[in-house]
């Protein structure tokens, strides 16, 4: 006897509400569970139904629980920020994956820790430059030695101890998206793990510019022209905290400006060559011209990949050092269980009890 298959019924706006926040389109659904486009068309309008095992199947291309979908209302999740990049590219799916585990993680530190992110007064409105110097006063801190990942983990620790920002890492499948950055109690910035050190520092200061504005954003290599004002002053700035203008100057006049010149600035600051491009453009010792050459060939930049992984140095990137300290602290205080706690910080088993102690 042939096996039946169990059809359940799912509420047309549960459905599309799970599609859209996964940021799918009604094609990739329809590709992902092997039907045709109009039979999910008639899904989402409540006329026709899936089965079950097609219902687990979108569960776990959605990562929600399959519970999402079985209720009459459309479940708690959280609202998304209208990051308002490039309209003609779509962000992809594993960026809003990303966003809503951000939006998540850093909601449930704040539970745990009543932690919230410290932005100072600013008096008055800064140039970039103005407020790269301010931030570096407020930081304390010097032009930091080693290697681009060496100097990166440095600024992590000082941006999360000084003004309690969750820095964290997570991989995006995208070539668009460098970053991102959620601001609420407890703000959060989420940067590519798969882009190279040298790029995640400069993109953890474009959007630290975001939050000193208190405003959301994305790093995006093509930016909407409505926002392109924005993206710039914040790339400015970034290159302003990165390569201090006193110092910059002292060594462009010291070594000059060709490619070996660069070079040699680049493992000082630990910076890619397209910031201290950026910071020559901006003091006006190369013209737009040359800096758009060269900004073609910088966009083409592949990420890395490849090669094995220090996973115990992965997932303490996908959490950050905040949320270790504080779902440790929880757990030894027994306000939290050992299994809480991994499912907080998403880890493995392993990992977790490194971590958590």
């Amino acid at each position: 006897m042939e096996r039946k298959l169990v059809k359940v019924n799912i509420a047309p706006n549960v459905i599309k509400t799970l599609r859209e926040n996964a940021g799918y389109t009604i094609e990739e659904v329809a590709k992902a569970l092997n039907v045709k486009v109009e039979k999910m068309v008639n899904v989402e309008r409540g006329e026709d139904s899936l089965t079950l095992n097609q219902v687990k199947k979108l569960a776990g291309i959605m990562k929600v629980p399959l519970a999402a979908f079985f209720s009459d209302e459309i479940p708690h999740i959280p609202s998304l920020p209208d990051y308002r990049i490039n309209r003609e590219k779509r962000i992809d799916p594993s960026v809003y994956m990303a966003i809503r585990k951000a939006k998540y993680f850093a909601n449930m530190i704040h539970e745990i820790s009543g932690r919230e992110t410290i932005i100072p007064r600013i008096s008055k409105v800064k140039s970039p430059r103005e407020l790269a110097m301010w931030l570096r006063s407020f930081l304390e801190v010097d032009i930091p030695k080693g290697r681009p990942s060496q100097i990166l983990s440095y600024y992590k620790r000082i941006i999360e101890k000084r003004m309690n920002i969750l820095v964290i890492e997570y991989p995006m499948k995208t070539e668009d998206v460098r970053a991102f950055s959620i601001k609420d109690k407890l703000s959060i910035v989420v940067l590519n793990e798969n882009d190279k050190p040298s790029i995640k520092l400069f993109s953890l200061f474009h959007e630290i510019a975001h939050v000193l504005r208190k405003e959301e954003g994305i790093c995006s290599i093509v930016p909407e022209q409505e926002n392109r004002d924005i993206e710039r002053f914040c790339d400015s700035f970034a290159a302003e905290f990165l390569v201090p203008y006193g110092e910059f100057v002292k060594d462009v006049e010291r070594f000059g400006t060709d490619y070996g010149a660069i070079k040699e600035m680049q493992k000082k600051y630990g910076v890619t060559v397209q910031v201290l491009m950026l910071r020559l453009l901006n003091l006006g010792y190369i013209t737009k011209q040359a800096y758009d050459d060269f900004r073609k060939r910088f966009d083409k930049e592949k990420k890395t990949g490849g090669g094995g992984k220090n996973w115990e140095t992965v997932f303490r990137n996908r959490v950050g050092n905040i949320a270790i300290e504080e779902v440790s602290k929880a757990f030894r205080k027994g306000e939290i269980s050992f299994h809480e706690a991994m499912r907080i910080l998403d880890l493995k088993a392993k990992y977790a009890e490194r971590f958590i102690g």
